[in-house]
């Protein structure tokens, strides 16, 4: 493989269970939600006594982009960080695409702060596109940094979480919002 294009693995313990990234030395790639923690009662009750974050394993360089990025989710989690924090490289086609999901994800990244939400629809007029509301529905399951991209913050019109993780993380956004 190229140099340009190894890869690391970082798996990282997280208040919302294992949060894997995936890592290029031009920038973060993927980041993984554990799903089996939906279920866990601490984060279907909300406990917010826990927000350590620790590496759990990695293979792979640590470039300093890589570790860019694990500073990143380590002040995410951290409750006394400021609303702004600087995004880290990325490396991923999806986002960088000039198409809809592409422009989605983006506009959602750059405008959406900390603490705060948007709606399908809103974020659809954000993009030029108005009527497409299940189009952002689809870009949110497309979205392959959540937490970086941040998807959880994305909300029905009516107020309704909506379906995270194709529902499978619903617990998981909640928490995340009430965090925030």
């Amino acid at each position: 493989m190229n140099k340009l294009c190894q890869q690391s693995y970082i798996s990282m313990e997280t208040p919302i269970g294992i949060v894997s990234l995936i890592h290029t030395s031009r920038g973060i790639k993927e980041i993984n939600l554990d799903k089996s923690v939906n279920h866990d009662p601490d984060i279907v009750n909300h406990n917010m006594t826990n927000y350590s974050v620790s590496i759990e394993s990695s293979s792979g360089p640590l470039t300093e982009c890589a570790q860019d990025s694990i500073r990143w989710v380590e002040m995410f989690f951290d409750p006394k960080s400021n609303s702004y924090l600087k995004v880290p490289a990325i490396d991923n086609e999806i986002v960088k695409k000039d198409n809809f999901t592409g422009r989605v994800l983006r506009s959602l990244m750059e405008n959406t702060e900390r603490g705060t939400t948007v709606s399908y629809a809103k974020l659809a007029a954000m993009c030029g596109s108005p009527k497409a509301c299940r189009a952002v529905g689809q870009a949110m399951r497309a979205n392959p940094i959540p937490l970086l991209v941040p998807c959880h913050r994305v909300i029905a019109s009516d107020g309704g979480l909506g379906h995270y993780m194709s529902g499978k993380g619903d617990n998981i956004k909640s928490w995340l919002l009430e965090f925030e």
